[in-house]
């Protein structure tokens, strides 16, 4: 599947894109998950990090599409970009953001189609297992998850434990759980989320993960336990 942002403040329009979406789709036997963002604003505010391709508009409210794209640039360098504008003369700025290409309004289906098959071309379908995008108060960063130790809770904010580097996000164990849930994470007690690949043992009511000495509860030791397990089971098989 892949997953689109369709970033347009006329409703008609961003209609039309998600109608000429489906339809592509349909002719292609492709899947798409297409998400609309009203302004650049709220897009660049909940950008995950994830999307294949991005339909930016250069003319909206608060913040235009062009400069819009510039900072979406400095958080996602290889996403591909095409914009959607009454204005070509500014839509061939797009090289500056290393945009794909650009589709004039009114748009028809023959212009699209063409445009997208050639974006289809260049999308590299994105390998979101490797990653996630965390909003910390130096600004957006990359992870790999297979660098998190463990996450731990404080307050209202999560720690991610990289090795040398941690990481500080306002955000629930609860969300982080959701986002990592097809991985070998489990929590050992309510305050911790641990990457299976990082612990070394378990002794008695306590996991070692990367020389870090963590409180395993009562309620949860059943299961961290299978869960480790079975994780090594996994592991050892050729």
């Amino acid at each position: 599947m892949f997953k689109i942002a369709v970033v347009e403040d006329e409703n008609d329009y961003a209609d039309l894109l998600k109608e000429y979406l489906e339809r592509f789709a349909e002719e292609k036997g492709q899947e798409f998950s297409v998400i609309r963002f009203r302004n650049a604003v709220s897009f660049l505010e909940n950008y995950p990090g994830d999307y294949d391709l991005v339909f930016m508009d250069i003319r909206m409210p608060y913040l235009n599409g062009m400069d819009a794209a510039h900072k979406l640039r400095e958080i996602d360098p290889s996403v591909i970009l095409i914009f959607i504008t009454s204005l070509a003369q500014y839509a061939i700025k797009g090289y500056e953001v290393d945009a794909l290409d650009y589709i004039l309004k009114p748009v028809n289906y023959y212009d699209f189609s063409m445009k997208m098959s050639r974006a289809m071309m260049r999308i590299k379908p994105r390998e979101r297992e490797t990653e996630i995008l965390l909003s910390t108060a130096e600004g957006k960063v990359r992870l790999g998850i297979g660098e998190i130790r463990y996450i731990e809770t404080q307050g209202h904010h999560l720690i991610y434990h990289a090795g040398e580097k941690n990481y500080r996000q306002y955000a629930t164990l609860a969300s982080a759980e959701e986002k990592l849930k097809d991985f070998s994470f489990v929590r050992c007690n309510s305050c911790y989320l641990v990457n299976l690949k990082y612990v070394q043992k378990i002794k008695g009511f306590t996991a070692v993960v990367d020389g870090a000495e963590l409180q395993i509860s009562q309620p949860r030791k059943k299961e961290f336990v299978r869960r480790f397990t079975d994780y090594l089971e996994r592991s050892s098989k050729p």
